[in-house]
């Protein structure tokens, strides 16, 4: 009994013994802690107590680092970060021997000060806010010079002083760029704009911005142009608060994320990682946030029988013979008949489909071998399949393989040249033909296979290739273009179905940390968009667009950088119609024209929540004229919410309760909550009022956002002369996700 209590307690002492030392526990920031103090005493005593000590001990924030060492486990990474940056400096003497260990020392305790918060991402933005070093020359150089080297390389290849390349850079409005070549530019607020007026055309959607020589241009001149503003802003003051700000507010809205993710806190958590990412992410921070935030925000999944049923089609065919079957001239007609069908195939990194085409050929010929000619029929059953394998990296086909089975009537055996000898020469033939039939019939269809694996491949290989030049040209530039193409592409299939998952960011946007909701098994066709995916896209779309109405019997228009479709479309004839129509009535006394520009960074952005659709256009400048006098209001949103409703198998959204104003980066959400002080002054209580009355007086006059929305429903392809709609089989909208499935009819 006694050994059992001794062997119990060896076991207790061996776990608290283990938990005591645990790599997170505070014994490990002990001595830590004690090695960074032993190696900054035995500095002290070095530079000693003279002037030349205090210095150093000023330079270096001593007395500082000794009130956080005191602090141990509890100390601020912040400061402990910042006397580092002191200890790393290129003041001379700083690579003797004392001032190196302490150095070392110090990273090593900074680190397991950070290390206490991996996993809760709020506590590290707050741990890292002292990470920030000021923009010094030699980083901007080699930004200027990586973006100076890009454009080079970019004129290079578009001809110079061509007319060509005289066409694009007016496009680009090179002009505004090529100051920030010389070495000696000035950074003002104004050659910072023209920087982004550049940008702005960089990242269009024009034809031709696709090409690595234009997106490299491009990402060198992100870079450049945020290092541009912190190294300027640098040269007037420390430009470590502002940082810090920043840091604060990424973790101010990780902590909004984790209690209720709103579009404003997904907002500002992505511009605040892209900050970190341009200057320089020292810490990992950006990168753990990106990859809690990285999931896909877009998926796509269709069911074998639907590929199956989009894909499956009759092909029929007439064809002349021209054959030699056992040394006889075959000739004549063959008319083929089969389907083509699609099989859905395991594929972890692809979509992996086999491709079936099942048929009959029905022939008709004479075969020539002197002195006879033998008319026949014949019949030939048929099967060949072809695997294909597709991912964004390249779009392969497998060797084909074919079988088929022939069978042949013969109708007559007929002498040529003449009659003599007719009858006996015919015997001998029908005989000999009796005989080689079987070997005929399987040559024949050994022939056969040949010529429809010929034929095959060359359908599937022209059909592949338009395929492969639509996504080329039609699908990836776009995106490649405004450089949004997905930071993850995973294509996928299994026998059952095809999987598509997309995450639409670019460096300054984030994605979702929260998995979709479960769509339905038994949707043939099923679509999930998290509103990120929407509100990343839209601001390359029409950032920065001013939109005015001059007078009611004429539609809006769009002006700025914006897609030439979304400019056409107050031109559209029908449009024009229901705007003229208010010519011909009765029109509103007391209208007043109006014009606002939209945000440059976030113009509109969506919600997903409860079953309804929040839509939040974010005005830079509102402009209302009334009596001849202009009113200016700035930074303004307007919130419209629409209830997202199913009808049949349309899509249908109503607009629901008043429209809201509210100033920008307002988060309604937290509104009131006494942690963050979310509340409007005095004065913008006042100017939201006059906001909200004369919008919603305009809206209930027939001006603006309409009351009820409907989105056709999707048609298959006409099939026998009728059309065929997807039938709706599960509309959801909740937790920022939309979901729509579709069921074949």
């Amino acid at each position: 009994m006694r050994q059992l209590h001794r062997i119990a307690a060896l076991v207790l002492a061996a776990i608290f013994a283990w938990f005591a030392y645990s790599p997170t526990a505070y014994a490990s920031d002990a001595a830590d802690v004690a090695e960074v103090v032993a190696a900054l005493d035995d500095l002290d005593q070095w530079v000693g107590d003279g002037d030349n000590g205090a210095k150093w001990r000023s330079y270096l924030m001593s007395p500082e680092l000794r009130e956080q060492l005191a602090l141990g486990a509890e100390a601020d990474p912040a400061v402990v970060s910042r006397v580092l940056q002191q200890y790393e400096s290129d003041a001379t003497g700083l690579d003797k021997r004392r001032f190196t260990a302490t150095r070392q020392r110090l990273k090593s305790w900074l680190d397991a000060l950070k290390s206490q918060y991996v996993g809760n991402l709020a506590k590290l933005a707050w741990a890292t806010r002292g990470d920030h070093v000021p923009i010094d020359e030699d980083r901007f150089s080699h930004a200027r010079d990586r973006m100076r080297t890009a454009a080079q390389r970019l004129e290079q290849r578009i001809g110079v002083d061509s007319a060509f390349a005289a066409g694009w850079k007016e496009y680009l409005r090179w002009n505004l760029l090529q100051p920030h070549f010389s070495d000696d530019v000035r950074i003002t607020g104004q050659s910072l704009r023209d920087l982004d007026s550049v940008l702005r055309r960089l990242r269009s959607n024009k034809p031709g911005l696709e090409h690595p020589v234009f997106t490299e241009t491009a990402d060198a001149l992100e870079q450049y142009r945020e290092l541009a503003f912190w190294y300027a802003l640098g040269q007037r003051r420390d430009t470590r608060p502002r940082y810090n700000s920043f840091l604060l507010e990424l973790e101010k809205q990780l902590l909004r994320n984790q209690e209720a993710p709103t579009v404003e806190s997904t907002r500002q958590i992505g511009k605040v990682v892209g900050l970190i990412r341009q200057l320089g992410d020292t810490s990992g921070l950006a990168s753990q946030v990106k990859q809690e935030f990285g999931r896909s925000n877009m998926l796509l999944k269709v069911s074998s029988a639907a590929v199956q049923q989009l894909a499956q089609r009759p092909v029929t065919e007439t064809t002349p013979v021209r054959d030699c079957i056992l040394g006889a001239r075959v000739v004549g007609t063959a008319n083929s008949c089969g389907v083509l069908s699609v099989r859905t195939k395991h594929g972890a990194d692809h979509i992996a489909v086999e491709l079936q085409l099942a048929g009959n050929i029905q022939s008709n010929t004479f075969s020539y071998k002197k002195p006879v000619r033998v008319s026949s029929t014949g019949s030939t059953n048929y099967i060949a399949t072809k695997q294909l394998e597709v991912s964004d990296e390249l779009f392969r086909l497998l060797p084909s393989a074919a079988s088929a089975r022939t069978k042949t009537r013969t109708h007559s055996v007929k002498k040529m040249g003449g009659k003599f000898g007719a009858r006996l020469i015919e015997r001998i033939a029908r005989k000999k033909v009796a005989e080689s039939k079987p070997q005929a019939e399987y040559v024949a269809a050994r022939h056969a296979e040949q010529q429809v694996v010929e034929k095959f491949d060359k359908q599937v290989v022209e059909a592949l290739y338009q395929a492969r030049q639509n996504y080329d040209t039609k699908l990836r530039p776009p995106l490649q273009r405004i450089g949004m193409f997905p930071e993850q592409l995973h294509m996928s299939s299994t026998t059952s179905n095809v999987k598509i998952e997309a995450t639409l960011a670019s460096y300054r946007q984030i994605s979702t940390d929260r998995l979709p909701p479960g769509s339905r098994e038994d949707n043939d066709l099923a679509l999930q968009v998290h509103e990120s995916a929407v509100n990343n896209i839209v601001p390359h779309l029409i950032a920065g667009a001013t939109i005015q109405q001059e007078s009611e019997d004429q539609a809006p228009t769009i002006e700025g950088d914006v897609p030439p479709w979304l400019k056409k479309l107050g031109e559209d004839p029908k449009v024009k119609e229901q705007f003229a129509a208010k010519k011909r009535d009765e029109q509103t006394p007391d209208f007043k024209p109006w014009a606002f520009v939209l945000n440059s960074e976030h113009p509109i952005s969506v919600s997903f929540q409860d079953g309804k659709i929040t839509l939040r256009i974010r005005i830079a400048e509102l402009k209302t004229f009334e009596d001849g006098e202009e009113s200016v209001q700035k930074n303004w949103d307007f919130l419209v919410t629409y209830r997202i409703e199913q009808e049949d198998n349309r899509v249908v959204l109503r607009r629901e309760g008043k429209i809201e104003a509210l100033p920008t980066g307002f988060d309604p959400v937290w509104f009131g909550d006494p942690r963050w002080g979310e509340k409007l002054s005095a004065r913008e209580v006042g100017i939201r009022k006059n906001l909200e009355d004369n919008i919603n007086k305009r809206v209930a006059d027939g001006g603006g956002f309409p009351l009820e929305i409907e989105l056709p429903p999707l048609e298959l392809p006409v099939a026998e002369n009728k059309k065929q709609e997807l039938l709706l089989h599960q509309l959801e909208c909740d937790e920022g996700w939309l979901t729509l499935g579709y069921r074949l009819p």
